[in-house]
């Protein structure tokens, strides 16, 4: 079921709210979970069965790696970790890479192979990790095992988070899953932020989506220079504006419900760095992998002498591109990432930091732009074409225009999402409301407008899936 969907927003949020706030706080979980059961089997009632063979292995691997062992006994510990994160990662490549694995084995041998492609299930990315997470978390001792089924499958098949993050350690919302809470204000605060993530999904996002597909649905050897960079600057902000605004709707609904989940986005296309970009671009996606990833290669290989650092984080963006999809141009994606940050961590960021601003802001917007190319574009054979596009082998305005694709009266609302991913706006709105309490009004009335718009939105051009949700 589509976050940014009218059946959602007024009768599945609504009911869900009512049904939460109603009873005790003791039966809040039991709520939530059935709530979010049926969004999974609205949306994917083929694979719930995964799903909830997710939550029972990884609640009892919590419950047998969590009793305390020692000498002898604590090396079953490090067997029933591996075991259970053998089989989490298990389920995912057998649903998402085994016909990437199988399509690359028939090149190499040159036979068709006999292997049914099975679908891929709702959110699978995003809870396989969170259960990772979950045991690693409880052998490490940060975290103690959750004993209660009920709270642990809340955690591990929360609606808001389940498709597409963010990614949440259990640790982190602990204590609201143990004590649930409601509160009027979180609530406000919740419908602010999720009146947000909608405006951005469906009027910038889903408009500056066609403006992309015309683009790179072209023909690239009839496509200029202007018309290619415009195609790529509309993707580019539309991956972003799709991304952070599901973000910012599920981060509305935890505070509607009294969660706080992890921040996911910090205007990224502000970065000075690659290095600064990853730390603002789908921020609990690169915080799982430097806690469960980048940390233990780190002390596994402490004592390499040459380029530890430089491989092991090359190492992680290859994973970080494998995990966005099965295709070759997700891994030369994170290769691309691999390399430049790789390049970064030798003292070249230091150096970087010693230019000029603009230039720094340049460099990663540049380096970051070209990198939707690679991601963007599935079939590897077409990235010259499009690069020739890029970087004049047709001339600034061929064949194909902004007229003949009909894409020109996108432009205002292009200009307009890239003041919007720039923290203008907000920054102006903390300082006013600071100033003025009472400003809060006049704020929450532009919400009003805002909500009354993207409805009309969803309404007139129906809902397009978010990007995100394929991985």
């Amino acid at each position: 079921m589509p976050l940014a969907s009218i059946h959602f927003i007024f009768i599945f949020l609504p009911l869900v709210l009512i049904l939460y706030i109603i009873p005790n706080s003791k039966y809040r979980n039991l709520v939530l979970l059935f709530a979010s059961l049926f969004f999974f089997l609205w949306g994917d009632p083929a694979y719930l069965p995964v799903l909830l063979a997710s939550i029972l292995i990884n609640y009892f691997f919590g419950l047998a790696i969590g009793v305390p062992r020692e000498g002898e006994q604590g090396k079953k510990r490090v067997v029933l970790l591996w075991a259970a994160i053998c089989i989490n990662l298990a389920i995912l490549v057998f649903y998402k890479y085994l016909g990437f694995f199988a399509d690359n084995l028939q090149v190499l041998i040159n036979r068709p192979l006999a292997i049914k492609i099975l679908g891929l299930p709702l959110g699978i990315s995003y809870f396989t990790f969170s259960a990772i997470s979950y045991v690693v978390d409880i052998y490490n001792q940060v975290e103690l095992p959750e004993k209660n089924l009920i709270r642990f499958s809340t955690y591990l098949a929360m609606f808001p988070k389940l498709l597409q993050g963010p990614i949440t350690r259990f640790t982190q919302i602990r204590t609201q899953i143990v004590t649930p809470v409601y509160s009027l204000d979180g609530i406000i605060r919740g419908s602010r932020r999720f009146i947000a993530g909608l405006a951005k999904k469906v009027i910038l996002a889903d408009n500056l989506a066609v403006v992309a597909d015309k683009v790179f649905s072209a023909d690239f050897s009839q496509v200029g220079i202007g018309v290619a960079w415009y195609g790529l600057i509309a993707y580019a902000l539309q991956i972003y504006f799709d991304f952070s605004g599901y973000t910012d709707m599920a981060v509305g609904i935890g505070m509607m419900l009294g969660f706080t989940f992890p921040e996911n986005f910090n205007f990224p296309y502000i970065s000075k760095s690659i290095t600064d970009f990853w730390r603002r671009w789908h921020m609990s996606l690169t915080a799982w992998f430097r806690t469960y990833v980048f940390i233990p290669l780190e002390f596994a290989r402490k004592n390499a002498i040459y380029l530890r650092q430089q491989t092991d984080i090359f190492i992680v963006f290859l994973l970080t591109g494998l995990w966005h999809g099965a295709s070759w141009n997700f891994i030369i994606w994170g290769m691309y990432y691999g390399l430049i940050l790789a390049i970064e961590a030798s003292g070249f960021e230091k150096k970087l930091r010693k230019t000029p601003v603009f230039f720094q802001h340049f460099y990663t917007l540049f380096l970051v732009t070209i990198s939707w190319v690679f991601f963007r574009l599935s079939d590897l054979q077409s990235w010259g074409g499009f690069f020739g596009a890029l970087f004049g082998r047709n001339g600034w305005d061929s064949t194909t225009t902004v007229r003949t694709l009909n894409i020109w009266s996108y432009f205002p609302l292009f200009l307009l999402s890239i003041f919007f991913s720039l923290p203008v706006l907000l920054n102006a709105q903390k300082k006013l409301v600071q100033k003025n309490p009472a400003a809060q009004l006049l704020v929450d009335l532009l919400y009003l407008v805002l909500f009354i718009v993207s409805i009309s939105y969803l309404l007139s051009n129906g809902f397009t899936s978010f990007i995100y949700g394929n991985f």
